[in-house]
């Protein structure tokens, strides 16, 4: 029997799984909602729950394969708090939890100013609210999302990966963690850290039974959604770049060397001996959304022609941007506004090609490699035109990604491919 590699993708609002072959092909995948009543605060049990399920449901679809390894992603920052037997003494924060603010403020007053640990939202400020608010024992430990999983597939409890643990406060140059941490919390309820696809364990015998599994697949540490997201882009090399066009948009450079620059939204995650260099603005499919309906974008994109002259925008929905422009202060330019709706729309999507573009600049200009070539994620991907109007902004190579997913992307991680 030839082997298979489940990669797992579990998010706010849902998990996925995805089997792919030795050639990585994919086997089978299975989806299913998770059912939450809050999006910031979530039952670690109820998670867990939805990731047997769809492991239970993917499984029997490689009947004809040795399943080898799983490999878990999720939301960077999403943390909960248990005990030394892995009990949840606490519910998960999610990754856009943003109550932590006092204890924010404390780790910026010890945190260096590059440390992926400031701001309300990190795993670090959770970790100390939580601590607050709950009555935690002296041997806890902070587990991230994707730990959680690892945990209950088999994993020894308290190990995490390198990029789930930057924003709670890892130093990923030293890999370590580092000295000043100790003035706002214990090291001894951090997470031991590994590389991503490092072998953490085996599948347990209880699942192994569950699942009619003859032989324990290897359990391989993960990544972030996001991250896992782009290695499913085959994106692998010093220059290639991946945009995200979601809700927001976001860039991401694969460079030589790590750039931190939190004073204009610049941060980095490592990537085996690689790293990851991006931000994230605040335009993006939200700001579309608000004015257009799905099949309102669809027409009226059509309609666009692209030799036409738009009115200069930066569109926002509010006050405030991150990246490439970190001002809080700047407002939304989106007048004035054509009476022709696609007009409009063509702007909107010009302005945010000229802000992608300006944000690869930055990173160039703050010492990242020449962008070489952008693959596309995201909700926006589909659109031609857009894809039309940025290639006419930024004239560099533009790949169609085969595979985007990021149970994809995990999944060739369970098989060692990063």
């Amino acid at each position: 029997m030839t082997n298979a590699y489940i990669g797992i993708d579990l998010g706010t609002s849902g998990c996925r799984a995805i089997a792919i072959d030795q050639q990585q092909n994919i086997i089978a995948s299975h989806q299913e909602a998770l059912d939450s009543s809050s999006n910031t605060e979530q039952d670690p049990n109820t998670h867990w729950q939805v990731v047997e399920h769809v492991l239970s449901k993917l499984i029997p679809h490689c009947h004809q394969y040795t399943i080898s390894a799983i490999a878990v992603d999720a939301t960077s920052g999403s943390v909960l708090v248990t005990d030394n037997q892995g009990q949840p003494l606490t519910p998960i924060l999610m990754y856009n939890d943003s109550r932590a603010i006092e204890q924010s403020q404390k780790i910026a007053d010890i945190a260096p100013i590059e440390s992926g640990a400031h701001g309300a939202t990190s795993g670090l400020a959770k970790l100390v609210y939580l601590q607050k608010h709950y009555k935690l024992t002296s041997n806890s430990h902070l587990l991230h999302q994707a730990d959680w999983i690892n945990f209950n597939l088999g994993a020894p409890l308290g190990i995490s990966d390198e990029n789930n643990a930057l924003k709670s406060g890892y130093d990923p140059i030293n890999r370590c963690w580092p000295e000043w941490i100790e003035k706002v919390t214990a090291i001894s309820l951090l997470p031991h850290i590994v590389q991503p696809s490092t072998v953490i364990g085996k599948l347990s015998k209880a699942l192994c039974e569950k699942f009619k599994l003859n032989s324990a697949p290897h359990l391989v540490a993960g990544t972030t959604d996001s991250i896992a997201a782009l290695i499913a882009t085959g994106a692998n090399t010093i220059g290639d770049a991946v945009t995200s066009l979601g809700s927001t948009l976001v860039v991401k450079l694969i460079s030589d060397k790590p750039i931190f620059l939190p004073q204009q939204g610049v941060y980095s995650h490592r990537l085996g001996e690689q790293w990851l260099v991006g931000g994230a603005s605040n335009t993006g499919g939200a700001v579309l959304k608000h004015y257009f309906d799905s099949d309102e974008l669809q027409r009226l994109s059509g309609l666009i022609s692209l030799n036409h002259s738009v009115p200069d925008y930066y569109p926002l929905n509010s006050k405030g941007e991150r990246f490439p422009i970190n001002d809080p202060e700047l407002e939304p330019r989106l007048s004035p506004r054509p009476t022709n709706d696609a007009e409009f729309l063509h702007g909107m999507f010009k302005g945010m090609a000229n802000i992608e573009q300006q944000a690869y600049q930055a990173l160039v200009d703050a010492g990242s490699p020449a962008v070489k070539s952008i693959r596309t994620v995201g909700g926006g991907a589909v659109n031609q035109t857009w894809q039309a109007i940025r290639q006419q902004i930024n004239p560099v190579l533009f790949i169609k990604p085969e595979h985007t997913e990021a149970a994809y992307g995990a999944a060739l991680i369970a098989k060692g491919q990063v």
